[in-house]
């Protein structure tokens, strides 16, 4: 009698790292395909305005920071978030606090209200609009 008890736990742990796996591939997909893109593009008109940005990637998150006479004024990196029905897209802000060393973190969602919106929802667009409010609202200007 405990060989379908095996075979069933088998089964059911298979098909939770089928699952895991699906999620890794489609938030890879969004990092490489979406963010990265995105953010290249940033990064390019941050250096047209005497700033350096720097991004770094992995196949889960990507990193923008950028930096201002070698003081890092702001750090906007892209991940998700596992959830039991899905991976939510969401960004991880790290600014320094207006006129102090200390640094503040805080998390960021592209789209207000219900938090129902997918991977493959999100455009660069977004991303972009994303980064541009909260550096323009969290980064002290000239």
């Amino acid at each position: 009698m405990s060989d379908w008890r095996e075979d069933l736990g088998r089964f059911m742990e298979q098909g939770d790292k089928a699952r895991k796996q699906e999620r890794r591939t489609d938030l890879e997909i969004f990092i490489a395909e979406k963010v990265v893109p995105a953010l290249e593009q940033v990064a390019a008109e941050i250096d047209k305005h005497g700033r350096r940005a720097t991004l770094r990637s992995s196949a889960t998150s990507a990193a923008l920071t950028v930096t201002r006479a070698g003081e890092e004024e702001m750090t906007y990196r892209v991940m998700g978030r596992t959830l039991p029905n899905g991976v939510l897209p969401c960004a991880e802000v790290r600014f320094r606090q207006r006129k102090g060393l200390r640094f503040i973190t805080v998390e960021s969602m592209f789209r207000s209200g219900a938090q129902d919106y997918t991977l493959a929802d999100v455009t660069p667009d977004e991303i972009v609009r994303d980064f541009v409010q909260n550096y323009t609202s969290r980064v002290q200007s000239d």
